[in-house]
C-alpha cells in the first residue's frame, strides 16, 4: 500500500496550510497483549496559531492502519493520513530535535577529524626524529670524514642525536595520550548518528503520518495510538520446594518479544491478558437437523417449506459471514478476564532482539508433601505437592521450570488456575520408591486373566516399595474399565478397599491414600470382570 489516509480526502483537498513541519514521536507507553501490542507514542511542539501539516516520520510498517488514533492537547486535529513508500511532496521544516542531531553529529565528526589530524602530527614528528637519526648515523659512519674532523663531528652527532631521541620519546607519549580519548568520542559519534537515523525515519520499511493540525499559539502535545500484531508476552514460573522446611514459593516472570520495526526505548509497560487481536463475542450456534440414512433428506414444516435444507444451507453460508463480523470488531474486544500487570519501571526492548524476561512477584504457597504412585504406567513413584492457588489472581498458563531443595528437577507447563482453585505440581521421580503392577499367571489359583468369549476377568497385584530411609506420605492411583452400554457388566473389587472412587468426576480412577514405611512394601490386588452377551464382540479398553 502506496498510500494510505486514514480519514477523509480534506488531506488533498484541503485549504493551503502555513507550513509543513516535521517532529519526532517517541515511543512512551506500550500496552503488549499475549499476540499484538499496543503503542502509544508522543510528539511535544511550539505550535503556531492557524493550519499546519504536521509531518511525523518514522511510523513502523507493520502497523495497523485502522488502529491508528491521534489526539492533541493544545492544538486541535483534523484529517491524519499514513504515507509508505513515498517521498513527501515537499521538503518540510526541520525539528529542533532534528537540527540538533544534525549538528551534533557534525560536532563530533569535526572533533574526531581534529584529534586524528592531531596525532597525525604527533607522530609525524616522531618519524622525522628517527629520519634525523637515521640520518646522523650514517653519517657517522662515512669515510668522508677526516681525521682531524672526527672529534668536531662526534660532539655535533651526539647532541643532534640525544635531541631526535628526545624528541620522538616525546612525541610517542603525545600520541599515546591523543589516541587515549579516540574510542569514547567514536562511541558518542555512533550514538549521535543512531539518533540521527531514528529522528529521520529512515528506516527501511517505515512510513510518515501526515497529520492536518490547527495550532493555538502554545505548546502542544500530539499522541498517537496504534495497534501491531507483531509483539507478544508469556508467563514464565519458577517453584521452589523445600521438602524439610515444607514450603513452596511461586516466583512469577514475564517474557516479552517485539519485532514491531523499531525500538522501545524506556517505554512505560503494560501487560495486558485481553486478547484484542482473536475472537470477541461467543460463537453462535444454529439449528441441527438430523436425518436417518435411506429417508428423504427434506424434512417439510407445516407450511411445506424445506425447512432443514434452508437452515442447513444457511448455516454453511451464515458460518463464515459470523467469523468474519467477529475479526472485524475484535479491537475493542477481549475474552475471559482480563488482568493487566502494571511494571514499575521503564522498560528498553529493541526491535527483533532476544526476548526479555522481566519479574513479576513471588508468592508462598502452602504444599502438602506426597510420594504418587501410578504403578499402571510409572516405574517409580513421583514427589508431588498439592497446593492452592493463594496468589488472589488467576495463574496463566505458561512454561515453569521446577526446583526441589534447590536442584533443577524439571520443566513442564502450568495450567490456567483460578484463585483458590486447587493445584497439583510434580517435583520429578522418587527412584527409591519402586512400582510394579503385574497380573500372576493362571496356575497361582485363578487369579490371573481369564479371557471367554462373553468374559473377561482380570486380577492385578499393584506393589509399592519403599527403599529410601525414610516414611512417605503415599497415594496410589489406578483405573478400572467404564461401561456406557447397558449389555456390557463391569464389576470389580479391590483390597483393601481404595479411599476414593471417581475423583474430581473422573470417571473409573480409584486412588488410596495412607503412609509407606521406611523399607516397607505394600500390595494392592485389583479384580474386573467384564460380561456381555453372546455373540458379540469387546472393543477397546485394558
Amino acid at each position: 500500500m502506496r498510500h494510505l489516509l486514514l480519514s477523509t480526502a480534506i488531506l488533498a483537498a484541503g485549504p493551503a496550510f502555513a507550513d509543513r513541519i516535521e517532529a519526532t514521536a517517541r515511543v512512551t507507553d506500550v500496552t503488549v497483549y499475549p499476540w499484538g501490542a499496543s503503542v502509544t507514542r508522543e510528539a511535544s511542539l511550539d505550535l503556531p496559531d492557524g493550519a499546519h501539516e504536521l509531518v511525523i516520520p518514522g511510523i513502523p510498517e507493520g502497523i495497523d492502519p485502522a488502529s491508528l488514533r491521534v489526539t492533541a492537547k493544545g492544538a486541535v486535529i483534523g484529517a491524519t493520513g499514513f504515507q509508505q513508500e513515498r517521498a513527501l511532496p515537499e521538503t518540510p521544516a526541520k525539528s529542533p530535535a532534528l537540527r540538533e542531531a544534525e549538528q551534533e553529529v557534525r560536532r563530533l565528526k569535526s572533533a574526531l577529524a581534529e584529534r586524528d589530524a592531531s596525532v597525525a602530527g604527533i607522530k609525524a614528528r616522531a618519524e622525522a626524529a628517527e629520519d634525523t637519526i637515521e640520518f646522523l648515523m650514517k653519517l657517522a659512519e662515512s669515510d668522508t670524514v677526516g681525521a682531524t674532523d672526527i672529534t668536531t663531528l662526534a660532539n655535533t652527532v651526539g647532541e643532534q642525536l640525544l635531541q631526535a631521541r628526545q624528541t620522538a620519546i616525546r612525541a610517542e607519549l603525545e600520541a599515546e595520550t591523543a589516541e587515549a580519548g579516540r574510542e569514547d568520542l567514536e562511541e558518542e559519534l555512533a550514538r549521535a548518528e543512531a539518533r540521527l537515523e531514528a529522528l529521520r525515519g529512515t528506516d527501511s520499511g517505515r512510513g510518515a503520518l501526515v497529520i492536518a493540525v490547527q495550532g493555538q499559539g502554545q505548546p502542544a502535545r500530539i499522541r498517537i495510538t496504534s495497534l501491531t500484531d507483531e509483539a507478544s508476552w508469556s508467563p514464565v514460573y519458577d517453584l521452589w520446594l523445600q521438602r524439610k522446611e515444607k514450603t513452596l514459593r511461586l516466583d512469577r516472570g514475564l517474557v516479552v518479544r517485539q519485532e514491531t520495526g523499531e525500538d522501545w526505548l524506556g517505554a512505560h509497560l503494560l501487560l495486558s491478558t485481553a486478547r484484542p487481536m482473536d475472537q470477541s463475542a461467543p460463537s453462535e450456534l444454529y439449528p441441527s437437523f438430523p436425518r436417518l440414512e435411506g429417508q428423504d433428506r427434506k424434512l417439510y414444516s407445516r407450511s411445506g417449506e424445506p425447512m432443514a435444507e434452508m437452515a442447513m444451507d444457511a448455516t454453511a453460508e451464515a458460518a463464515p459471514l459470523a467469523r468474519g463480523r467477529i475479526a472485524g470488531t475484535a479491537l475493542m474486544g477481549m475474552l475471559g478476564e482480563t488482568v493487566v500487570y502494571d511494571y514499575p519501571a521503564p522498560v528498553t526492548l529493541r526491535d527483533g532482539a532476544d526476548a526479555l524476561r522481566l519479574p513479576l512477584d513471588s508468592h508462598d504457597l502452602t504444599p502438602g508433601i506426597l510420594a504418587e504412585a501410578v504403578p499402571r504406567r510409572d516405574s517409580t513413584a513421583y514427589l508431588v505437592a498439592d497446593t492452592v492457588n493463594s496468589t488472589g489472581a488467576i495463574i496463566l498458563p505458561g512454561q515453569a521450570t521446577f526446583y526441589a531443595d534447590g536442584a533443577m528437577v524439571g520443566r513442564s507447563a502450568l495450567e490456567l488456575t483460578a484463585a483458590g482453585d486447587d493445584m497439583k505440581l510434580g517435583f520429578g521421580p522418587l527412584t527409591g520408591i519402586k512400582l510394579e503392577r503385574r497380573i500372576p499367571d493362571e496356575v497361582e489359583g485363578n487369579r490371573g486373566l481369564i479371557s471367554k468369549s462373553s468374559e473377561r476377568r482380570e486380577t492385578a497385584i499393584l506393589q509399592i516399595r519403599n527403599l529410601t530411609a525414610e516414611a512417605w506420605p503415599l497415594r496410589v492411583i489406578d483405573q478400572v474399565p467404564v461401561s456406557t452400554q447397558e449389555a456390557l457388566r463391569i464389576d470389580w473389587s479391590a483390597k483393601p478397599e481404595p479411599d476414593e472412587t471417581d475423583p474430581d468426576g473422573k470417571r473409573g480412577l480409584l486412588v488410596w491414600n495412607g503412609e509407606i514405611k521406611a523399607g516397607e512394601t505394600q500390595q494392592i490386588t485389583l479384580t474386573t470382570a467384564l460380561r456381555w452377551p453372546e455373540g458379540q464382540a469387546l472393543v477397546g479398553g485394558e
